[in-house]
């Protein structure tokens, strides 16, 4: 029984033995098996996760560089290259996408997977879209405008914060995948141990490469840590990591350092209010902002004091998230230092324009918004309002038309008129209107506004409103000031006209007289006297000639006309008016035009002959010994535009330097004393002066006292060819064939009438004489004549009056072409052009010179003879 028992045993032990070598057999192919399968899981854990969790980290990291090369454009860094921030999110993208296919290719982990996360694929697609919205809102950001840029700062520190959460989430489901991959073949390895020792070398052997793995995954995850920390010092803004459970600083960035001067360490631990001072007016009050996602993030304006104790003006925008089992919130400082003081200085401008505005004298500024739908509403108005209208400002901007309603009708549709006008052309306007103030009274304001286009269509006009009441008073007063001055001015012209009549007139006689005398049979004793006469007279003319021409000078109504000149015949007859003194004061008076200078110019020869008569008897005058010489030559010629130089130098006294500019000057003398050794009025210079302006030329005083005076002037004409010369009385009168030359002489006042008539019979003319207009009209009846000199003022029917009778041939028995010259006292400006424009040929003004007077009749005469 013992043997069988032991046989038993025996047998029982090989059974058991081979029992167990059949079950180490079948453990060592299930251990097989198993460990090929755990290998192949373990392969696919380990192979697979770290390029899924260096995908999402890097894709992390990336998201973070393209916030913050954002964020420091938007501060101000024009360094930072825009194209970066998109190649970030394009890269963050593509590892996501690269994460979601290596997790489509998991085995045996994808049941693990889902066991410890069963929305993964989901929360995939939910953290990449967030990127591409996350893309979408960095790059509007780029594109915004100032005012929506604080806005939209918040939107994507959310937006970033949210994406954070989200890849925390992932990143905790892979660690934790892992772990559980870890845990799983932890027990499958102790199982194996004790079912084959054999294979526990091998895994010690995948053990090993597993933690090699894993230890290079934790460096490669220690090293994103590392960049990312480097990204969160490299931000200009202080970031704060505040612990919210004990409200005590747990990590910060380098800006810390940069921006208030503290070392990282002084700031770890300490709570962030001990840096805060006490916020000043619209700072402190959290904005709170709150997402659909249930985070929230805070926003506030602050001061805080830096170690140096420089006090800077903050903008925080603080975030909250969970990091473990630690409530953690991040604090960003921006430095708004510069923007509160130009918001200060702002704010400063502001007031010192509206004090401006309020304390302007007589005016209001406002600004108006003309609507669409027709109705105006005041947007700003200053205190003036007060002032003119009586009314305040509260008023005024209720209800605009209590202002317009304050204005006269009449004048307020003159006002809608200019406004319309602006408000098509978007150009200021410029209005006076009436208005009634606040005392009552009527008032002028002067409305002057710019318009400008309102955002909803409308227009607004930036504008003043100014009391120019005293200045319309003082405005009238200048008006009727100015009629006064215009009546006095008048009556002047009207008393120097008759003054100018009343003298040209017995003038006229007396030298026509003395120039009958002077063609007589005189002794050379009688002949002198006569001579004197005559230059006393025409001195006496020139003297009256000046003072009219100086006057229409002043007042501008001096015309000059434009007739054919021989410059060389005018400079000969200078000269030779001057002889006679000059011989007698034995000065040698000379003439040279130089051959370069053309036959004749047009210019205006009546005022060439008055400088010259000015400036060569100016120098005859001051001359007692030795020469006086006038030279004209050609200084420039273009086409027919030429300019002449004249050139009068004499020998007398001269003109001290500091008196020269007083020649020039209007009833100016060198010498004024009562002992004066030179008389004059003290014109000629100065009228000269004027007439060579008007001529397009200038005039210029050499002189050395006792050594002499060099008078140089210029004047601008055009040149003419050679032209046949004028016939003279002579010409006429003994033409072969021609029969004597009737002139009719119509002058009312009796000595100029015999004068005129002797002297016209002296040039071998036949005349008669009437006294009056009417009388003219009866003789031109009764008998033909070759040429009429016709007085203008007379008694009945007047010269001009008549002369418009003859030619609009009232009498058919008068020839209504015969030749009438007019032989005047009015010499004044315009008397000229107005006895042509009555329909006489020409016109000289008395005095009469004998030979202009046989030129003038010669001239009418021939002219008739050739029609």
């Amino acid at each position: 029984m013992g043997d069988a028992r032991a046989g038993r045993g025996i047998v029982g032990s090989r059974g058991w033995i081979d029992l167990h070598l059949y079950a180490m057999a079948a453990a060592a192919v299930l251990t097989g098996l198993l460990l090929w399968w755990t290998n192949a899981s373990w392969r696919e854990n380990f192979v697979i996760y770290p390029p899924m969790r260096g995908n999402l980290r890097q894709s992390r990291a990336d998201i973070v560089k393209a916030y913050l090369a954002v964020e420091r454009h938007l501060a101000g860094e024009s360094a930072i290259r825009l194209d970066e921030v998109d190649a970030f999110m394009e890269q963050a993208v593509h590892d996501i996408d690269g994460l979601i296919d290596a997790s489509h290719g998991l085995k045996t982990g994808r049941v693990l997977l889902a066991e410890q996360n069963p929305a993964w694929d989901g929360d995939l697609a939910t953290y990449r879209q967030g990127l591409l919205g996350f893309q979408s809102l960095l790059r509007q950001s780029l594109l915004d405008e100032k005012p929506q840029r604080d806005q939209r700062a918040v939107e994507r520190h959310a937006a970033f914060a949210a994406l954070e959460k989200r890849g925390d989430a992932l990143d905790d489901v892979i660690q934790r995948w892992v772990l559980g991959a870890v845990a799983r073949q932890d027990r499958l390895n102790r199982l194996l141990f004790f079912v084959w020792l054999s294979f526990l070398g091998i895994l010690a052997l995948t053990l090993s490469l597993a933690g090699a793995k894993r230890r290079k995954a934790e460096s490669a995850l220690f090293e994103s840590e590392n960049k990312y920390r480097s990204l969160f010092d490299q931000v200009m803004n202080v970031i704060l990591v505040v612990d919210e459970d004990s409200g005590r600083v747990a990590d910060c960035n380098q800006a810390v350092s940069t921006e208030w001067g503290y070392d990282r360490e002084e700031l770890l631990g300490r709570d962030p209010a001990e840096l805060r001072l006490t916020p000043q007016a619209g700072q402190g009050q959290p904005l709170e902002v709150a997402y659909p996602n249930g985070r929230r993030a805070v926003l506030r304006e602050t001061r805080i004091a830096t170690r140096l104790g420089e006090i800077r003006d903050v903008s925080v925008k603080t975030g909250f998230f969970r990091l473990g089992d630690r409530n953690l919130r991040l604090e960003i400082y921006h430095d708004v230092t510069e923007r509160r003081k130009g918001e200060i200085a702002l704010l400063e401008r502001e007031a010192t324009l509206r004090g401006l505005g309020d304390n302007l004298p007589d005016g209001v500024i406002y600004k108006i918004e003309a609507r669409t739908d027709g109705t105006r509403h005041f947007l700003y108005v200053s205190r003036g309002i007060e002032r003119l209208f009586g009314l305040s400002a509260g008023e005024a901007l209720e209800n605009a038309g209590t202002v317009l309603a304050r204005f006269f009708p009449e004048d307020l549709d003159a006002l809608r008129q200019a406004e319309a006008q602006a408000m098509r052309n978007l150009d200021t306007f410029d209005v006076q209107a009436r208005f009634t103030g606040g005392d009552g009274a009527t008032h002028w304001g002067q409305l002057r506004a710019a318009p400008r286009r309102a955002p909803d269509g409308g227009v607004v006009f930036d504008g003043i409103i100014v009391d120019v009441t005293e200045h319309k008073r003082v405005e009238e007063s200048l008006r009727q000031a100015m009629t006064t001055a215009e009546s006095a001015s008048r009556a002047k012209s009207e008393f120097l006209a008759n003054i100018s009549h009343e003298v040209r007139t017995p003038l006229n006689g007396v030298l026509g007289m003395l120039q009958l005398l002077e063609a007589s049979r005189l002794s050379r004793e009688d002949a002198q006297h006569v001579a004197t006469a005559l230059a006393c007279g025409r001195g006496l003319v020139r003297v009256l000639a000046d003072i009219l021409d100086f006057t229409l000078i002043e007042s501008g109504k001096l015309v000059l006309r434009s007739e054919a000149c021989d410059v060389r015949a005018v400079a000969g007859e200078v000269v030779q008016v001057f002889a006679l003194e000059s011989e007698r004061k034995g000065l040698a008076v000379t003439a040279g035009v130089d051959p370069g200078v053309p036959a004749r110019v047009m210019t205006d020869p009546a005022r060439l002959r008055q400088i010259l008569f000015n400036v060569v008897g100016n120098a005859v005058k001051f001359t007692a010994r030795g020469s006086v010489r006038l030279d004209v030559s050609l200084v420039s010629r273009r086409g027919e535009e030429a300019y002449l130089l004249f050139t009068v130098i004499d020998t007398g006294i001269g003109v001290s330097e500091d008196k020269i500019d007083a020649v020039f000057e209007p009833f100016t003398q060198i010498d004024g004393s009562f002992t004066r050794k030179y008389g004059g009025t003290g014109l000629g210079l100065g009228i000269v002066k004027r007439l060579v302006g008007l001529l397009d030329g200038y005039i210029a005083l050499e002189s050395e006292p006792g050594r002499g005076t060099e008078f140089t002037f210029t004047i601008r004409c055009r040149t003419l060819g050679a032209k046949e010369a004028p016939l003279g009385p002579d010409a006429v009168r003994n033409a072969p064939g021609n029969s004597p030359v009737h002139v009719l002489v119509v002058e009312d006042e009796a000595v100029n009438r015999l004068a005129t008539v002797s002297m016209l019979r002296k040039l071998g003319f036949t005349a008669d004489a009437v006294s009056d207009g009417d009388e003219a009209l009866e003789a031109l009846d009764s008998r033909d004549y070759d040429v009429v000199l016709m007085d203008i003022q007379m008694p009945r029917l007047s010269g001009d009056e008549a002369t418009r009778r003859i030619r609009r041939g009232d009498r058919p028995g008068i020839d209504a072409a015969v030749p009438i010259i007019a032989v005047t006292a009015h010499a004044m400006a315009g008397d000229r052009e107005r006895c042509l424009e009555c329909g006489m040929n020409d016109y000289l003004s008395k005095p009469v010179d004998i030979a202009a007077l046989g030129q003038a009749v010669a001239r009418a005469a021939a002219a008739r003879r050739a029609a």
